[in-house]
């Protein structure tokens, strides 16, 4: 039996949000479900398949996919008062698990997987994206980019949700947040997290709200993600910055993870600074190798900001084989005593 699909009439009746906003057209969800075409990844969601749904608010997208595709398990992790509420009141007679826990906190997914056993799910290989796990996020609140990130550096070292396999994400974010996660080369927004983004996952643009924003995109990622427009009057609360719809397929890589962090950590932070200046911010004596190792030396002369994601793990491999780069593990040492002198 289906569950009633709440309108966005009725659902404005809610009066908090939180700083977070939703995007609440059934009709907008239901092109997003048939473009994502999630069954060619996950061909059993009844017998198989465990949803973790974050920060689901007030829950029309929930609603509309647990009727769709009937996952095994479906949890709704709300802790928001507000929100907590308006799930019980509708839906404690549900297929959905309602989960009292903070997205935001670590203890939050050890409980429901380790500790309570809510769901127990299945380790799978990383050569392809686990095909009994999936995510759900609603990240629009400003103050959610940072928890973006870091989901993103679980992807790198296998650990959160990320220690079961390639586990896809399904993320809800501000458009501005967005831009930076699928800047290109040159791009004005480009940085380490977009580097991080292009490493670690394939990511497309699903969704994003018409507006002014949809110029700030890279017009090779409209083009190539064809993205889904909606309306700002599709959103509650409808007087409030664009939201996009991102799907982050994390990939198979051979990337060392803490090489990878700390050499475009140094590097981004100086983005517009060409590389001949700026690549001695990795270690004393980095600007001599560097310049003996690059075959292509033109690329001293190119700003961190301008190299593509292959010559940035390049420039990483080059630095792993430094036989005199410094410990990175005492990176952090390095940065509270230069605050300190």
């Amino acid at each position: 039996m289906s569950l009633t699909v709440p309108t966005l009439e009725s659902l404005s009746s809610i009066k908090k949000f939180y700083s977070f906003k939703y995007m609440l057209n059934s009709d907008i969800h239901e092109k997003i479900f048939n473009k994502l075409k999630l069954e060619k990844v996950y061909s059993d969601f009844s017998n198989k398949v465990d949803v973790i749904d974050l920060y689901p608010g007030p829950a029309q997208q929930s609603v509309m996919f647990n009727n769709k595709y009937k996952p095994r398990n479906h949890i709704l992790m709300e802790s928001r008062l507000v929100y907590h509420r308006h799930l019980i009141n509708n839906y404690q007679q549900s297929p959905f698990i309602i989960y009292k826990k903070d997205p935001y906190e670590w203890s939050s997914y050890t409980d429901l997987i380790d500790k309570e056993k809510i769901i127990t799910p299945i380790k799978q290989d990383r050569t392809h994206v686990n095909d009994s796990l999936l995510l759900i996020a609603n990240l629009t609140n400003p103050n959610s980019e940072a928890l973006m990130m870091q989901w993103l550096s679980c992807v790198g070292n296998g650990n959160w949700l990320q220690r079961f396999g390639l586990v896809k994400m399904l993320i809800w974010l501000p458009t501005s947040t967005a831009i930076k996660l699928l800047a290109c080369p040159t791009d004005k927004s480009r940085s380490k997290c977009s580097l991080l983004t292009e490493a670690l996952t394939d990511t497309n643009l699903v969704a994003t709200m018409n507006s002014k924003d949809i110029n700030l995109f890279n017009k090779k990622i409209i083009d190539k993600c064809d993205p889904i427009l909606f309306d700002s009057k599709d959103v509650l609360p409808d007087k409030s910055c664009s939201i996009s719809l991102l799907e982050v397929t994390p990939k198979q890589t051979t990337i060392d993870f803490d090489y990878w962090d700390y050499v475009t950590k140094h590097l981004m932070i100086l983005k517009g600074t060409t590389l001949r200046n700026c690549v001695e911010s990795l270690g004393h004596g980095a600007r001599d190798y560097f310049e003996r190792a690059i075959k292509d030396q033109s690329m001293l002369d190119r700003c961190p900001g301008e190299l593509t994601i292959e010559e940035i793990n390049y420039l990483v491999d080059l630095f792993y084989k430094w036989p005199y780069k410094p410990d990175i593990y005492m990176d952090f040492i390095d940065i509270f005593q230069d605050s300190n002198s």
